[in-house]
Order: C-alpha cells, then structure tokens, then sequence
C-alpha cells in the first residue's frame, strides 16, 4: 500500500510525478532501483504527485504519496514542479526526515547507496546542459552578464566561483537540500521572466535550461567546494562505464549514446535483452535491464 502519512526513516527520496506515460515509466526506473537494492528499508521515496495523476501510483506500493497541484509557472516551465515541493507550505513532509535525496524520476539507484549516510557535505549532481567546448564561453556570459542583470533585478549578490555543470540532484542534510532548491525554484523564475519568450537565452543556451542555470548559480552562491562532494549523483548511463563503487546514481542523460532513453522510448531497444550474468557488468546493461523489466521480475530478482 501506499504510506501518506507515515514517517518510518531519516532517509527520503523525493520527486515529482506528472500526468503522463512516459513520467510514470521513468518513476518505475527509480521504483524498481529502490526495491531491487532494499534501499526501501533506507529510504522512504516520497512521490509528490499531480492529482490528475493519482491512478498512476497504484502501482507503486510502499511509497510515501503526496498531492501537489501545479502552482506559479509551472504550466509555462514543467521543471520547476520538482522544485516546487521544497517551497512552503510543501516542504512540511521533507523536514520530518534528517536527510533528503531531490532528484528526478528518470534515474537508477544503486547498491552502493545501502547504507550510505552524507557527512558534513552536501552530495551535488553531474549535469550536461553544456559541453566543456564552450565552458569558458558560457561561464563568461553567467558572470559578465546573466548574474549582474539578476543582480540588479532582485538586488541580491548572486555569485559563481567556478563551480560549473551542476546536476538535477542533491543529497545532504534535509535543510540545506531544501534551501537549495527553493532558492533554485526562486531564481529560475526570476531567469524566465528577465529572458521572457525568447528560446536562446545565452551562447548556445536554450531556456529549457533555466533551472540547471539556476542551480549552478544557487550552488556557487551558497557553499563552497569544501561544502560539496561534487558530481557525486548524476552518473552517465553509458556502455562504456563501469557501476564502481563511487556511483551511488545513474541519471538518464539526454543523448543518443547507449544507453539513451530517447531510444528506450524510441523502442530501439525492444530486441535488447540483459543476460543474468551481464546485468552489473556497466551501466547501460544495468539500466536496460531495469527499464524493460516488470516491477514483478525485479522483486523475483532480489
């Protein structure tokens, strides 16, 4: 059954669940991730939730479900409702545990999470939303342009101290990841209403990545490197990588190299099937794997 009320760890996972298939699908990746590794008798996975949604979680059993109706611009810019759950009155649940993991339904947990307990740092997430070709190019435009107009509007000291690609995730003490993301939510709106309609906001830097900006810029801002264990989350899906002892969590990154959710969803991978023996041998087998697996055979599994 589901648990609305119930409190039973110091550990959560946290996410939002929209209204639509393919949100539901990637949420089962986490799910299946979080019983396959027992990281249930960790972790509570707190699913806030689109009402409109409700049907969706029958399936998901042992989750802690929380309605949240959409709210603020959220209908114009659909990231921000997995931030929107650490602002105020909704972030009420989040602060009954002592740590909170944010992330985004579209990851696999792994086994090197069992029992792990952040320390005086703050676990922050590898993002891609630009490459390090034009590294220089965008920091330049974040402290040269984009943070003193943000400045100026909110009358703030918003600050980069070359902290780059910062992820959707972020695990740590349950205050400081609330704070972070609330001030993330903040400042995204603040970005997409200085950029208003306009599609390329910087050097080869869409408005789809308002809230990564965001992010980055919250994280500067805010701690230093000796408060973080940087790229820490977020790990890249590939074939080439290996589920070392380091990678707590695999993120499905937006490209087309194996494995790819694009091609998941694509049905690319329809002919793909893990053998037994191969499922740990790298990441992507370890998510294809997950992703085309019943919830039922993953239990089988355990």
């Amino acid at each position: 059954r589901q648990i609305k009320n119930m409190k039973a760890k110091n550990k959560a996972i946290a996410v939002y669940l929209d209204n639509n298939d393919k949100n539901e699908i990637e949420l089962s990746w986490l799910y299946k991730t979080w019983i396959f590794n027992s990281l249930n008798d960790d972790f509570d996975l707190v699913v806030y939730y689109n009402p409109d949604a409700k049907h969706r979680l029958e399936k998901f059993l042992g989750v802690r479900s929380i309605p949240m109706t959409p709210i603020r611009k959220s209908s114009d810019y659909p990231f921000l409702n997995s931030h929107y759950f650490c602002l105020e009155p909704y972030n009420s649940t989040l602060k009954e545990y002592d740590y909170i993991m944010k992330t985004d339904c579209d990851v696999f947990l792994t086994k090197n999470l069992k029992g792990y307990v952040p320390s005086e740092k703050m676990l922050v997430g590898h993002g891609g939303y630009y490459s390090a070709v034009n590294n220089d190019t965008v920091l330049g435009w974040m402290k040269d342009d984009l943070i003193p107009s943000l400045n100026k509007k909110m009358n703030y000291r918003w600050e980069h101290r070359n902290i780059t690609l910062v992820g959707a995730s972020f695990f740590g003490k349950a205050k400081w990841v609330i704070n972070t993301v609330n001030d993330q939510a903040i400042l995204t709106e603040e970005i997409l209403e200085h950029f208003g309609d306009r599609k390329i906001i910087g050097p080869s830097i869409s408005r789809g990545i308002s809230s990564m900006l965001a992010g980055e810029i919250v994280i500067n801002t805010r701690y230093t490197n000796q408060q973080l264990l940087l790229w820490a989350l977020d790990s890249v899906c590939w074939e080439d990588k290996a589920i070392s002892s380091d990678v707590l969590h695999i993120h499905a990154w937006h490209t087309d190299k194996k494995w790819s959710k694009h091609s998941f969803f694509n049905g690319d991978y329809n002919n793909w099937i893990v053998d037994d023996k191969d499922i740990m041998s790298n990441r992507a087998n370890y998510c294809q794997w997950i992703a085309s697996s019943s919830i039922e055979d993953i239990i089988r599994k355990k």
